[in-house]
């Protein structure tokens, strides 16, 4: 059994990692890193808690430990975790520096230690979904895509998330998803152009982003707002022979929002009355619609496979190398932004 620390007891922790980590049983939270241990007892009564991840690390000899603290906590909470030879799985977006990351690959590589981002939507099934028609080649030579990520909260809450500081905003929120998937679908851009900017009055970090990532052969545009009021259109994707167009988020964090359990047969799955629309041009010119089934979502499988790869030594669901490419798209972007610029990716 993999014995787990878990950095952090508030949402993300508590509505992204702790359910998986209590159904699957080759894990066991034996650690919580809280100010509120009367909230940990209540929901995990066999925990130690500590205030500091360095107290805890000096007497619990633990196998994982799951950073899921503010963003720019993650790189040195990571970095402790490694120096005590621990597995690590980290909150997107992982660092807030290229440079953090390439070192925390390299001492993850060191201490032969699993180093894994949680970049759960990888495993959403309309990502999964629209991954199988890109490798099917159902729409041909793809030409663009079109992914957002939008919301209608036209009024900042006071969080961290949405307070001034490093790492907040809605960038380092939602961009680490938005660029992840383009990345793992096409592979790192040419260059990239962007505008990040506040727009709700009294705002103290971003709250709406706009990117284009250029290729030779095709345009990759990622963005959210904080004022879409609407159904969210995920997903356009055209190409050569037709496009693809997808509305609605996939149903896992809601459903984790409602507890849903994961024997439960709705469970990951897509409501047939959200699913994506494939439009096709037959030889005789004329458009042919259909419904296009969305697969199954498989955050369990992101937490299946992780414990798997600690298990066996294998590459993890979603390794921290495979992310430093993350960072640098967004570090361009911020720069592309400021200036007004199209930049080079390095």
């Amino acid at each position: 059994m993999i014995s787990t620390l878990l950095v952090g007891f508030g949402f993300s922790a508590t509505t992204f990692h702790l359910p998986f980590l209590n159904y699957l049983p080759q894990f066991s939270v034996d650690v919580v890193i809280s100010s509120k241990p009367d909230a940990v007892k209540a929901v995990l009564p066999h925990a130690e808690v500590y205030a500091s991840l360095e107290e805890a690390l000096k007497i619990h000899d633990v196998d994982l430990v799951v950073i899921t603290t503010p963003n720019h906590l993650h790189a040195p909470q990571a970095k402790i975790a490694l120096e005590h030879s621990c597995h690590v799985l980290v909150e997107k977006p992982f660092t807030l520096s290229s440079q953090d990351a390439t070192e925390l690959v390299a001492l993850a590589n060191a201490q032969r230690k699993q180093l894994c981002v949680y970049q759960n939507r990888r495993f959403d099934g309309d990502f999964l979904s629209l991954a199988a028609l890109i490798k099917e080649g159902t729409l041909g030579d793809i030409k663009r895509l079109d992914s957002r990520f939008d919301r209608f909260r036209p009024v900042p809450r006071n969080r961290w998330r949405e307070n001034a500081g490093p790492g907040s905003g809605i960038f380092w929120d939602l961009g680490p998803h938005l660029i992840d998937q383009a990345l793992q679908l096409f592979g790192q851009p040419e260059s990239v152009s962007a505008n990040i900017l506040t727009l709700r009055e009294g705002g103290q970090s971003d709250d709406t982003f706009d990117i284009t990532l250029h290729y030779t052969d095709k345009m990759i545009k990622l963005g959210s707002s904080a004022f879409q009021a609407g159904t969210t259109l995920r997903y356009d994707l055209q190409g050569a022979k037709g496009s693809f167009r997808k509305f609605h988020l996939d149903p896992q964090e809601n459903q984790l929002r409602a507890g849903l359990s994961f024997d439960d047969a709705s469970w990951a799955t897509t409501e047939p009355t959200q699913d994506g629309v494939l439009a096709l041009v037959n030889e005789s010119g004329d458009v042919v619609e259909q419904t296009i089934p969305t697969q199954k979502g498989e955050y369990l499988t992101f937490f299946t496979r992780l414990a798997h790869a600690i298990e066996h030594a294998e590459r993890s669901p979603a390794d921290a190398s495979t992310v430093i490419p993350v960072i640098r798209v967004m570090e361009l972007a911020i720069k592309a932004s400021e200036t007004g610029k199209t930049l080079t990716y390095i």
